[in-house]
């Protein structure tokens, strides 16, 4: 039931936004349609914010001839809701990211990537590598506009909890885990989430040139961060308040 829950939201989210490239960076929707809400019991929703809220992936180079090639850091716009029915153990999240607005090495994500991150790629380096990221051999952008995630916490601490993601890249789904912090201020929540996956297991191959001499490394580490305000549902069927 609570798959189902967090799930039709996310359905929702994508009605509302089913046009390719209609979500900007920070156009989440601004309430979730009443008839969600019929069908579950008194809860809370956060809302995440999208203006501060966001994904970071670092990608690594690799191969005999490495050291021509750089570091990447890929950020991103983060939308979407956290759901807490009355059991809060049992709270759930649909996310969501806008693949075409992926911006490639920011300079000030740059910088704060630290070592291995000191290099300055050219704009002719990061158009080629978001040229590639974006192409029908690895996200294919148009035929897939979104990365997706539904969130299921696994286990609770007093900030911190371990959650299970099921992280879905073009067609492919994959189940992650990963730790994360987290900070409840009255009506405002906080998360920080910071995991290592892999092209393999994202059902991605990574970009290669000059016959595998200059290739991207299999390894991905990835941050979230969100910030989210809190909504409330008064009762089963009700819009949350305003």
């Amino acid at each position: 039931m609570l798959h189902r829950l967090c799930t039709s939201s996310l359905l929702l989210i994508g009605i509302a936004i089913s046009a390719p490239g209609a979500l900007g960076a920070a156009d989440a929707p601004a309430a979730f349609p009443a008839s969600f809400y019929a069908a579950a019991p008194p809860a809370t929703v956060f809302r995440i914010d999208a203006q501060h809220s966001s994904l970071q992936l670092r990608i690594y180079r690799a191969g005999a001839l490495a050291k021509l090639g750089h570091n990447h850091v890929i950020t991103g716009a983060v939308a979407g809701a956290i759901y807490v029915p009355a059991d809060a153990t049992t709270r759930c999240a649909d996310l969501y990211t806008n693949v075409d607005a992926l911006v490639v090495d920011a300079p000030a994500a740059r910088a704060a990537a630290g070592e291995g991150f000191t290099s300055t790629p050219s704009a002719g380096d990061i158009a080629r590598t978001r040229k590639n990221m974006l192409g029908s051999k690895l996200l294919d952008a148009e035929r897939y506009p979104f990365i997706t995630a539904h969130v299921t916490q696994v286990i609770s601490g007093d900030d911190s909890s371990e959650v299970r993601i099921a992280l879905t890249v073009r067609d492919h789904t994959a189940m992650l885990t990963a730790p994360v912090v987290r900070h409840e201020d009255g009506d405002d929540l906080s998360i920080h989430a910071h995991l290592r996956t892999d092209h393999a297991t994202l059902g991605l191959k990574p970009y290669s040139a000059l016959f595998g001499a200059l290739t991207v490394a299999e390894e991905i580490d990835v941050e979230i961060a969100l910030v989210a305000r809190r909504e409330r549902v008064t009762s089963a069927g009700s819009a949350p308040d305003s």
